[in-house]
């Protein structure tokens, strides 16, 4: 169990504490997982789940940015959100869902995604990590092709071509540090896209994973999949 002195962890009393240079391991796993529930359920409007609702476009009035974004006041009261870039039509959703619900994949390779996939409801139900992390490197970039502007789908493609990169079973340094330019680059694109409710502390974590697998070696070492597993 981890001890804490006031504010400081006993883990920096430790004689070899200074010359460690990876003192904390990000979970790829949970990050990925967070990542690919935000963009999933911020471009399909899921009530609960979306990052784009009318209090994200009330902070944009407050901090005054993206003014095409900012809620309109109807006769009525209420409110009325201007569609955003990442805004999907109701066939666009259709065109989305369905791609998910006709996908099929090899046995072993991940549980049934098909079957967590509602047309009724346009939304996935009851996914387990490892459904996110295919999602999010593999069917995710299929599904958006046709379904949104390339703006919008190149940020989401590199993103996930990033993830993949990450996650490879065979690294190589120099291409991690250009992975690492790419990550911040691609988090900036994502920032001119996505308003800033949709960067929760997860989706900031992206940029450090490069440099971790730098000093950490190989992801599926580091990983909570086996441990979930046992």
């Amino acid at each position: 169990m981890r001890q804490t002195c006031g504010k400081k962890e006993v883990f920096f009393e430790l004689p070899y504490w200074e010359h460690n240079i990876l003192r904390h391991n990000l979970d790829v796993m949970h990050i990925e997982k967070n990542v690919c529930k935000n963009i999933i359920g911020t471009i399909l409007n899921v009530d609960g789940k979306s990052k784009d609702n009318l209090q994200s476009r009330l902070d944009l009035v407050d901090m005054r940015i993206r003014c095409d974004l900012h809620p309109q006041v109807l006769s009525n009261g209420k409110y009325r959100l201007p569609p955003s870039i990442f805004s999907m039509s109701k066939k666009e959703k259709e065109v989305f869902c369905m791609v998910l619900k006709d996908i099929k994949v090899p046995d072993v390779y991940a549980s049934n995604i098909s079957r967590c996939m509602s047309l009724k409801d346009q939304r996935l139900y009851s996914l387990k990590s490892h459904d996110y992390h295919i999602l999010m490197q593999d069917l995710l970039p299929v599904a958006l092709r046709c379904c949104m502007s390339k703006n919008v789908t190149s940020c989401i493609i590199e993103l996930s071509n990033i993830m993949k990169a990450i996650c490879g079973k065979v690294l190589d340094v120099e291409e991690l540090k250009k992975v690492q330019d790419r990550a911040a680059l691609t988090l900036c694109n994502l920032e001119k896209i996505f308003p800033p409710s949709f960067f929760t502390i997860m989706v900031h974590l992206v940029i450090h994973l490069p440099h971790e697998a730098i000093l950490g070696g190989p992801v599926f070492y580091r990983w909570k999949y086996p441990i979930e597993r046992c």
